[in-house]
């Protein structure tokens, strides 16, 4: 691998200077510094040894480095075509277990057949969400996966019902995964220094499926409908899936008030209500 210190600002400029090449805000690319927080990072993906692993967004490779050390197997997703050469050509030219795909992931991402073990990366604030739905929605799903994100879109994905940062999207990332918010870092460690936070959520796959395959696209219509307006009741939400008729016998049935919101409903409830449905 190639000598750089990732902790020195300096260096990295020099990098990019040298390379006729600037950060875009456009792709949210901030530079995390710090060593110590970079391997705690890693130590939260557990065993990486011989496992297959996709990364999103490696930058100049600060974690990617600190990974193939570790003997991952390890393929990544970068979109910006300049730092996707220095990968390629200079910093893990001659590494056998790197595999580099240029371009956008939500767009990569799921062109490869297999499931890796693991995902991870230091997602963009922009659309670091949309990634993580994606991967859900999509039923591409690893045994675990560690993202660092804004620390408000981490508190959303762990959120609980009848919290302020209870949203669907809380409910999508706890479908399939056990969210835990690993730590928080902060802005001052980054380079350049980004406006808010960030922390690091390690998503682990649960043992059992909470929904099966078959009913996934259904419980996702479901969601969107029942979040659709959030000052609205669910009474009001679900009409547009469902006749007056059927929503009262369906709300009567899963034992739920026709007064109640989306965000006092567990994943439980949501459950309840699909498979309510199904038997109607």
């Amino acid at each position: 691998m190639w000598n750089i210190n990732y902790e020195k600002a300096k260096d990295l400029e020099n990098i990019l200077n040298e390379n006729e090449l600037a950060m875009s805000k456009k792709f949210g690319q901030n530079f995390l510094l710090s060593l110590p927080i970079r391997e705690k990072i890693v130590s939260f993906m557990g065993d990486i040894g011989n496992k297959s692993v996709f990364e999103i967004g490696p930058g100049l490779g600060a974690i990617t480095s600190l990974m193939l050390e570790r003997g991952a197997k390890l393929k990544a997703f970068e979109i910006d075509h300049g730092f996707a050469r220095i990968l390629r050509e200079e910093a893990f030219k001659d590494e056998e277990n790197f595999t580099l795909i240029e371009g956008d992931a939500l767009k990569t991402l799921f062109v490869e057949k297999e499931i890796p073990n693991l995902i991870v990366g230091n997602l963009p604030y922009n659309v670091g969400s949309v990634i993580i739905a994606n991967i859900i929605e999509k039923n591409f799903l690893p045994d675990r996966m560690v993202f660092t994100l804004q620390k408000e879109v981490c508190q959303r994905m762990a959120a609980k019902e009848k919290s302020d940062d209870y949203s669907s999207f809380s409910i999508l990332c706890q479908l399939d995964y056990d969210i835990k918010i690993a730590f928080t870092i902060p802005r001052t460690v980054f380079y350049p220094q980004p406006n808010v936070d960030s922390a690091v959520v390690v998503m682990t796959k649960k043992d059992n499926k909470e929904v099966e395959d078959g009913e996934r696209e259904s419980f996702f219509v479901l969601l969107r409908a029942l979040f659709s307006q959030r000052r609205k009741t669910i009474k009001n939400n679900l009409k547009a899936l469902y006749s007056p008729s059927e929503i009262d016998l369906l709300l009567k049935k899963a034992g739920l008030s026709e007064k109640e919101r989306a965000e006092n409903l567990s994943l439980v409830d949501i459950i309840r209500l699909l498979r309510v449905k199904s038997e109607l």
